[in-house]
C-alpha cells in the first residue's frame, strides 16, 4: 500500500527557522532555542543572507518536514550560466516517501531554470544506493554520469 502523500508547502527558509532546522537534521524535535550554540546561529545568519545561497523548507502546518539547500555557481563557461548545487536533502522520516523530497527537489529546479543554470549537481552517497535515494533522484531525471570524489579536511 502506498503512504499518503504528505500535503505540505516549500518555501525559502527565513532566519526564524534554524531552530527547527536544526530539530530536523539532528533528529531532536526537544531541541530548545537556547541549547543552540553561537556558531549555529551565525552560521544561519551567513546562510540565510548570502545571495547566491538558499535554504529551502517543506512545512506542514507550523512542522518543518523537510530541508535542502541550492548553491549558485557562476562561471565563465556554458555561455556565463551558472551551475547549480543541491546540497543537504533530507525529509523527516516519518514524512518519507510521501512526497515531501520530491516537492522540494522540483522547487529547487525551477529556481534553477529561472535563475538560467546550465546544469545541476547533486552527490549522494554510495551508502544510499540501497535506501531508495538514488532511485528517487532519477525518478526526478537526475543521471548518474561523473564519478565524484571528496577529500575530508579533518581527521
Amino acid at each position: 500500500m502506498e503512504p499518503t502523500r504528505t500535503a505540505c508547502a516549500v518555501r525559502k527558509a527565513s532566519s526564524s527557522d534554524l531552530l527547527a532546522v536544526v530539530q530536523l537534521i539532528d533528529r531532536s524535535p526537544s531541541l530548545t532555542s537556547d541549547r543552540l550554540s553561537n556558531r549555529q546561529r551565525a552560521i544561519w545568519e551567513r546562510m540565510t543572507t548570502t545571495s547566491d545561497l538558499t535554504v529551502y523548507v517543506a512545512e506542514t502546518g507550523s512542522e518543518i518536514v523537510g530541508t535542502a539547500s541550492m548553491l549558485l555557481m557562476p562561471h565563465v563557461t556554458y555561455d556565463c550560466r551558472p551551475t547549480a548545487f543541491i546540497e543537504a536533502v533530507l525529509v523527516a522520516e516519518s514524512h518519507r516517501r510521501r512526497g515531501v523530497g520530491q516537492l522540494i527537489v522540483k522547487r529547487i529546479l525551477d529556481d534553477a531554470r529561472a535563475a538560467s543554470c546550465r546544469k545541476v549537481q547533486l552527490l549522494s552517497h554510495k551508502r544510499h544506493a540501497s535506501d531508495g535515494a538514488h532511485d528517487f533522484y532519477r525518478s526526478l531525471g537526475f543521471e548518474s554520469e561523473a564519478e565524484g570524489f571528496r577529500l575530508y579536511l579533518d581527521p
